[in-house]
């Protein structure tokens, strides 16, 4: 009940946050300020892997139950925080200076107060099911190795609890940093006009989604070498930084005014995986955790990858589509 209560508040926060950046990026700092906000994802992992190792495996907090305690009223406190501080636009905030409300507005066009969701265009968008179909590949992924990775540890590498919640955060470590750094890049060569919004979207999704998979490729050649595992799934997690710069922000780039509508429907779909991956997993070693039962895991996880990255490279747009303007279709129903 608790994990079914996690999910859906998480679902309502990816699409408010993304219509917050909708109204607050600069079209020149979108890929940095989605980054900067969701590089808390892999430094939540981060945080909370050795943290929850620690506390699991103690007497003095009362093991695992004390997890929940903890990084619940965390929530809590997040949430007080976000009522208090968060504004729906810059026009709205008491204290936004002259020059950065100016800087925030040039980029953006008027938006009627009433405008109607064009949801028939938008679900026979090509470009929408090409960010559906990478979002999906990205969270299958993303989250079989979030909930299985410490199973792998445990039964394939022979990691203790408090290694285990160590080394499962290291990977995050990477990701953090790609994130930022990808993004750096990303809004630099839109800047510079060198490539299009497309190209750029592009070539950091596949390096997001393609590099990972090669790197699972590479995990069932390693065998039971620990130490090339542990290197490999970090510049698996490093690379994958690069999604940020790819399917995640073009949600806001194909349609500011809708880009919080986009989210919550590429995020529901997406989320399926979350009960596929670790549903696969579970039968394909429920003969037992072995090394070849959890080869075909990372089989599965590469196609995965692949097949998404190879979508979104044929299918996606980042441009501004027809149906994504809220005054050109408030325009035309009149």
């Amino acid at each position: 009940m608790f994990l079914k209560t996690r999910i859906f508040y998480k679902g309502l926060t990816f699409p408010a946050l993304t219509f917050a950046i909708s109204n607050w990026a600069p079209k020149f700092e979108r890929s940095r300020i989605s980054a900067i906000i969701n590089a808390g994802i892999p430094i939540g992992n981060i945080l909370g892997s050795p943290i929850s190792g620690f506390m699991s495996s103690s007497e003095l907090f009362g093991g695992w139950p004390s997890t929940f305690y903890l990084f619940g009223g965390l929530g809590c406190v997040w949430f007080v925080f976000w009522c208090l501080l968060e504004y729906e636009t810059p026009e709205q905030h008491p204290t936004i200076s002259k020059e950065e409300l100016l800087c925030i507005q040039k980029s953006k066009t008027e938006k009627p107060q009433k405008s109607p969701i064009p949801w028939k265009d938008i679900f026979s968008s090509m470009p929408v099911w090409a960010v559906i179909v990478a979002h999906f590949g990205h969270n299958y992924s993303f989250l079989m190795f979030l909930t299985m990775l410490p199973t792998y540890f445990k039964t394939i590498l022979h990691f203790d609890i408090q290694l285990n919640g160590s080394i499962s955060a290291l990977p995050y470590a990477v990701q953090t940093v790609s994130t930022l750094v990808a993004s750096y890049i990303a809004d630099k060569l839109r800047e510079s006009n060198k490539l299009s919004i497309t190209t750029i979207r592009k070539l950091c999704n596949s390096i997001g989604l393609m590099g990972p998979g090669l790197c699972c490729l590479g995990i069932i050649a390693s065998g039971c070498h620990s130490t090339q595992i542990v290197v490999l799934l970090c510049v698996a997690m490093f690379l994958n930084g690069f999604v940020y710069s790819g399917y995640n922000v073009t949600h806001v780039d194909m349609s500011p005014d809708f880009a919080g509508v986009l989210f919550g429907i590429t995020n529901s779909i997406s989320n399926t995986a979350g009960i596929l991956s670790p549903m696969i997993v579970g039968l394909l070693t429920a003969s037992g955790a072995t090394l070849e039962n959890w080869n075909r895991v990372f089989y599965i996880t590469t196609a995965v990858y692949f097949s998404t990255a190879i979508f979104y490279a044929i299918f996606a747009s980042a441009e501004l589509q027809p149906w994504g303007d809220a005054k050109n279709n408030a325009d035309a129903k009149k």
